[in-house]
């Protein structure tokens, strides 16, 4: 009776190369089954980046540099020798009081939340000995860096340091009270600050 095992001392050449082959072909079909779920996820983020980008990121990045070119252009007529306005000095107030405010907002501040991104690092975070979950290093990261960016804003000449420390950052409903401020602002002197 002939063993089928290529170790066998009497196994025939054709058995060897037979194993080898299948072999290979095991190999390049779990490298080929890697690449295709590899090249589907960077698929998928690209289309995923791409969305945001141009669903979430331009339009509020757009309307927060359109405010904020539109105060700073306030700010420097009012403060031209041309501005010859008797409210001069509380119009040029109001203007950098938005600037000031404008320039405190985060994109992470007014961005809606992406629950689906939020539902996915909660499944690949890991409960630490019942003290909850880990934080996301990336996530930590950024907390601190805004922290360290909050802490130099209090130190920025003009800002306000009333030694109350502000407990909540500005939202979408902060940004939209801001731009009604700079409507009326325009609308003070004669300027259309509409978007379109």
């Amino acid at each position: 009776m002939e063993s089928d095992s290529p170790w066998d001392d009497d196994a025939t050449p054709q058995h060897s190369s037979d194993a080898e082959w299948s072999k290979i072909a095991s190999e390049f079909t779990n490298a080929g089954y890697r690449e295709g779920i590899t090249a589907g996820k960077e698929s998928a983020l690209q289309e995923g980046f791409d969305a945001g980008f141009a669903q979430v990121g331009v339009p509020l990045g757009r309307d927060i540099g359109h405010l904020r070119g539109v105060v700073s252009a306030i700010v420097a007529f009012l403060q031209s020798p041309h501005c010859q306005r008797d409210d001069k000095v509380a119009l040029l107030a109001e203007a950098r009081s938005i600037a000031v405010s404008l320039a405190e907002i985060r994109f992470s501040d007014i961005a809606p939340r992406d629950l689906e991104a939020e539902a996915h690092a909660r499944e690949h975070l890991a409960l630490d000995d019942d003290e909850g979950v880990d934080e996301n290093p990336e996530l930590k990261e950024k907390r601190e860096m805004e922290a360290l960016e909050d802490m130099l804003g209090k130190l920025t000449p003009g800002a306000v340091n009333t030694g109350v420390v502000e407990s909540r950052r500005p939202a979408m409903v902060d940004v939209q009270a801001l731009a009604q401020r700079v409507q009326v602002l325009g609308q003070v002197l004669g300027l259309n600050v509409d978007r379109s």
